[in-house]
């Protein structure tokens, strides 16, 4: 009986353990996500608060969990929506509603070697929206990213397809003739200044952040003076493979044209060019079909040629975009390849990309995880670049297409051999130069990363990184005998070709040990850090001349006469150490401080370069005191940095060492083919590190729970010991010596703002706004020595000093005379009929008194001592803004989303070179602009005594009257503008829907690119910059038109 008992005991004891077990087994639960609109949320995460157990949303935003006990805390987030926590409790099934963040505080941003809250940040960071940026249909990010962004600056040469944007971040730090400062990219953890963005599809791109202030970018230390551009690229993530495809077709248009002469008025210039025997000869010469000599009237009803319409088209250009993303909680992967195909709109110009990318994420145990990223790209452009002619200003393309006369008075193969037999700078046909000329540029990129995570104890983890990256540039050119470059009549090298590879070569080994630790509301975190940089950059090209035979065209040029053989390498080695340490309390407090040592071998005697920086974040609405105005004032942050950043991008690789060149002959033994080496360069041990210092003072705000936001940003960099190719005394055998010399500094004033208009929701109309706006000013603090300017000058085209960089001036100054207008008679005494004086007290214009006309160009007695001289040139334009931005506006209704992007530039000048060559009335038989119309002319005496009145502008002087090689404010225009940059219009169709077609998201759009551009400009577009560089900015010269384009596109995921 006791038995019995004490079995009944046992029984019910494991019972109740059983029972007790059953409770506090996994839960399984049940839900959907949903947005305001009770819209699915597709791929929203849901995981376990403190717990690692967590899933995804399906197509249908559900999703199913097991959860450890009824006390568990679930977190839903997605992005652009505000996160949520719910506790189980006693339900199986949830409905969850997340709400669109209007500002995210919590938003993550890259600030190098580690991410952090938006809301934690203490240097001066930009997010850009990837969103509105991928809503413009373009090649590479880099030319979307101008007016997006405030204190960045993004100058394009030109329209041509697949021309590569210059970055600047808050001005420029140099003093240079051939480069603008470009910023350091890091793509997925790989540094490099040669990121040659069209290797990177802005679809394959989860985030970019920009670092602009020095407390930001000195954990770059050597590499960070320009700013750093940071780019993430899309990984896999825990999901069942999901398929998306992105593809469009764009329309491109011809651009607005040049107003030229054309028929009637073309001849008339000529008759006053030309005089009345040549006009006899060619112009009015006998006409068998109307059996007498030409006369003027009779070009009034000619058929011209507008030669913009025979090499200018409209154009297609299309893409796709196909990605493949999935994984499991332990391995995660994605891969996409995209195809784009860009038609010019000049002809026989073209831009061909293909891209493949992977990356795989492993977590190998539970402490370690690994992962790869392997991209390549296969860019193809067709077509030589207008600007980039060389040689004779006049047989730049474009400038061949507006200068080729628009009519003949014979047949035009006989025309043109009689204008080029007389004069060789006559421009030749364009249509058979664009149409016989070959050139061809093929780029190849590969780029792989890999790393390595090791979470040592649970606040101290590992990461090892390992990047390399490989291109090759391969130049193919030919100009066959119906080339002006090939023509035997003016080129001595006949029919000719030539071709060269680039190769860039690199590595990169990172290691960063990071110990992370909270308590009672103090959070601490320190890294430290090593690196080892190597970069190898060789060329290798080859010319001939002489071709034989045309119809094999470029892979001819092996039968021709071998010119010229160039090779070059170059290697570059970087070490590295740094250390960063973060400090906050409780969020409201935080302290941040870096210092990095980077070693060159660019500098062999002084290797080594040290770069400090500390900034200060103080999150005043986070204080007691502040309590009483929150229902207004949601967020208020000051923030204050100091750093020094440094550059070591030398105007040749070996600086601080003696080189020798071979590529010369000497005279010997009756012979002048001798080989010779001669010094190239004379050495400079004394190169060190150029340095940046910058001081940034920051306000973050936001008002009424964040629907107004944003930031404003004050600062002033100052970069010293410049790394210059100054100038030196001729007498020790050169010209000009890299040295450490001269100062710049940058002073600007940044804003940005975001507003949530409307708040939208449940299919409601929403209304958001985005505003930008920058100012910066830069001034040259110091040159060589006591000089306190210095004039720069272009080679191709040839304009001498046409830009000067003074001492407490900013960098890109225009210079020369200033334009006055033109000589009236008033301006002179009638001494004898006809025979004019210049009064007294009239300057003359660098001529001789006694040889001053009426009708001649007039330039200004700066210094008014009575006559014009080299003393009288001055700063006649400037090349910088005073103030760059953009605005954005985004509205959603339903499924329908309109987007509208304004960018503009206010207050710089460019010079029109156009106007200096087109309008020039010494040309024969050369079109010109239909401005030149207005040129000034003579009165004519009737031979009574009485005068028919002349045309007296001040437009422009008479005929044959040009000052020639001066610079003068007439062909500087303000360059301002305002661009209706992007509209797109889309509907994403409701998952309802078209999920019974297979499709988890279905989106259609229309758009349109640079619809319309407010300028007082006169050339195709005020955004270029075809001679770019810091000292040269904003010149204008056969530049490739930008162009107005009309997209249809579709985005799809299954």
């Amino acid at each position: 009986m006791k038995n019995v008992q004490f079995l009944k005991r046992v029984n019910l004891f494991l019972l109740t353990l059983g029972c007790f077990t059953v409770t506090f087994a996994q839960i399984s639960i049940t839900g959907k996500v949903m947005d305001e609109s009770k819209e699915p949320i597709i791929g929203a995460n849901v995981m376990v608060k403190g717990g690692k157990s967590g899933t995804i949303t399906d197509v249908n935003g559900s999703f199913k969990l097991s959860v450890p006990n009824r006390s568990s805390v679930l977190v839903i987030s997605f992005i652009g929506y505000a996160t949520k926590e719910v506790t189980v409790g006693t339900k199986k099934m949830f409905n969850i509603v997340l709400k669109e963040d209007g500002v995210v505080l919590d938003e993550v941003v890259a600030v190098g070697y580690a991410t952090v809250k938006k809301s934690d940040l203490t240097g001066s960071v930009a997010k850009v929206d990837m969103g509105d940026l991928n809503k413009t249909q373009v090649l590479s990010f880099d030319q979307a990213l101008g007016g997006r962004v405030a204190g960045v600056q993004v100058v394009t040469s030109d329209g041509q397809p697949g021309s590569e944007a210059n970055i600047v971040i808050r001005g420029s730090n140099t003093i240079s003739e051939t480069s603008d400062g470009t910023p350091l990219y890091v793509i997925d953890g790989f540094a490099t200044e040669d990121a040659n963005p069209a290797a990177l599809n802005p679809n394959d791109i989860e985030s970019i952040d920009v670092l602009k202030d020095a407390s930001a970018t000195a954990i770059y230390g050597a590499r960070g003076a320009n700013g750093v551009i940071i780019i993430t690229t899309k990984r896999g993530m825990e999901s069942a493979p999901r398929v998306t495809y992105d593809g469009y077709v764009t329309y491109q248009t011809k651009p607005t044209f040049m107003k030229l002469l054309q028929g009637r008025d073309f001849v008339a210039l000529q008759q006053e060019i030309k005089g009345d025997a040549d006009m006899a000869n060619t112009y009015y010469r006998y006409d068998e079909a109307l059996g007498r000599n030409r006369v003027l009237e009779d070009y009034a009803n000619v058929t011209s040629t507008n030669w913009q319409d025979r090499v200018f088209r409209n154009a297609p250009m299309t893409s796709h975009h196909i990605s493949l993303v999935g994984g499991t909680k332990n391995t995660k992967y994605s891969s996409s390849i995209s195809y784009y195909n860009q038609q010019g709109i000049i002809i026989n110009s073209s831009y061909e990309s293909l891209k493949a990318r992977m990356t795989l994420d492993q977590q190998i145990s539970k402490k370690i995880k690994a992962g790869v990223t392997f991209n390549f790209a296969n860019n193809i452009s067709k077509g030589s670049a207008p600007s980039q002619g060389g040689g004779a200003s006049t047989q730049y393309f474009l400038y061949q297409v507006l200068a080729y006369r628009p009519l003949f008075y014979s047949s035009s193969e006989e025309d043109e051999n009689i204008l080029l037999e007389k004069d060789s700078s006559y421009p030749y046909n364009p249509l058979k130069t664009i149409e016989n000329q070959y050139s061809k540029v093929r780029s190849r990129q590969l780029n792989l990363n890999t790393y390595l995570n090791w979470d040592i104890t649970k606040n101290l983890s590992f990461r090892a990184t390992f990047a390399y990256n490989w291109r090759i540039d391969r130049r193919e050119a030919f100009n066959n005998k119906d080339t002006y470059w090939g023509d035997p009549r003016y080129s001595a090298k006949h029919s000719n070709g030539n071709f060269s590879y680039k190769e860039w070569d690199g590595w990169s080994n990172e290691y960063t040990l990071t110990y992370r630790k909270k308590l009672r509301g103090h959070s601490i975190s320190a890294m430290l850090g090593g690196a080892l940089n190597c970069r190898t950059v060789s060329s290798l090209g080859a010319s001939s001349s002489m071709v034989p035979w045309d119809a094999l065209g470029f892979w001819g040029i092996t039968n021709g006469t071998p010119d010229k053989l160039t090779s070059t390498n170059f290697e570059d080695n970087m070490a590295s150490y740094f250390a960063r340490f973060n400090y906050d309390w409780k969020s409201r407090y935080l302290l941040t401080a870096t210092v990095r040592a980077d070693g060159t071998s660019r500098f062999p005697y002084h290797k080594w370069g040290y770069f400090p920086s500390g900034s200060f974040g103080w999150r005043i609405s986070e204080e007691k005191f502040m309590k009483p105005v929150h229902a207004w004032l949601s967020n208020l942050k000051l923030r204050l940095g100091w750093g020094a950043t440094g550059n070591c991008s030398t105007y040749r690789n070996y600086p601080s060492l003696l080189l020798y060149s071979g590529n010369q002959n000497y005279a010997f033994n009756n012979s002048i083919e001798n080989p010779a080496i001669y010094i190239s360069q004379m050495p400079n041990k004394n190169m060190k590190w150029e340095t940046t210092y910058q001081t940034n003072l920051g306000i973050d705000f936001g008002l009424f729970n964040n629907r107004i936001n944003g930031s404003i940003d004050v600062y002033e960099k100052e970069t010293k010991d410049l790394l210059l190719n100054a100038e030196v005394p001729l007498s020790i055998g050169f010209d000009k010596i890299q040295q450490n010399i001269g100062s710049i500094r940058n002073r600007g004033l940044e804003i940005s703002l975001h507003t949530v208009n409307w708040a939208g929701g449940r299919e409601r109309f929403k209304w958001t706004t985005d505003f930008n706006i920058s100012f910066n000013r830069s001034k040259i603090t110091g040159l060589s020595g006591e000089q306190d300017f210095i004039v720069s000058s272009l080679e191709s085209p040839s304009a001498k000093n046409l830009y000067i960089a003074r001492v407490g001036h900013p960098v890109s100054e225009m210079y020369g005379y200033v334009y006055d207008g033109v000589y009236q008679y008033e301006d002179f005494n009638e001494v004898s009929p006809g025979v004019f004086v210049l009064k007294e007290g009239i300057p003359n214009n660098t001529q001789e008194r006694n040889i001053i006309q009426p009708g001649d160009m007039k330039l200004r007695d700066i210094n008014g001592d009575g006559k014009v001289t080299e003393e009288d040139q001055t700063v006649i334009g400037h090349g910088l803004p005073v103030h760059i931005g953009g605005i954005t506006n985004n509205f959603e209704y339903k499924g329908f989303d309109l987007n509208i992007f304004f960018q503009w530039s206010y207050g710089n000048d460019v010079i029109n070179y156009n106007r200096e060559k087109l309008e020039d009335l010494r040309g024969r038989d050369s079109n010109r602009l239909a401005s030149v119309m207005d040129h000034w002319t003579p009165r004519v005496d009737n031979g009574d005594g009485t005068y028919t009145e002349g045309n007296y502008t001040n437009y422009l002087c008479a005929v044959k009257r040009n000052l020639t090689n001066i610079n003068t404010s007439r062909v500087i225009e303000d360059a301002s503008f305002l661009r209706l940059k992007n509209v797109q219009l889309g509907y994403n169709f409701p998952v309802k829907l078209i999920k019974k077609m297979g499709l988890s998201s279905l989106r259609l759009y229309i758009s349109g690119q640079n619809l319309w551009t407010w300028t007082k400009y006169t050339g195709y577009d005020p955004e270029v910059s075809t001679r770019n560089s810091a000292l040269t900015r904003g010149f204008d010269y056969s530049s490739y038109p930008k162009t107005t384009s009309y997209t249809f596109g579709i985005k799809l995921g299954l």
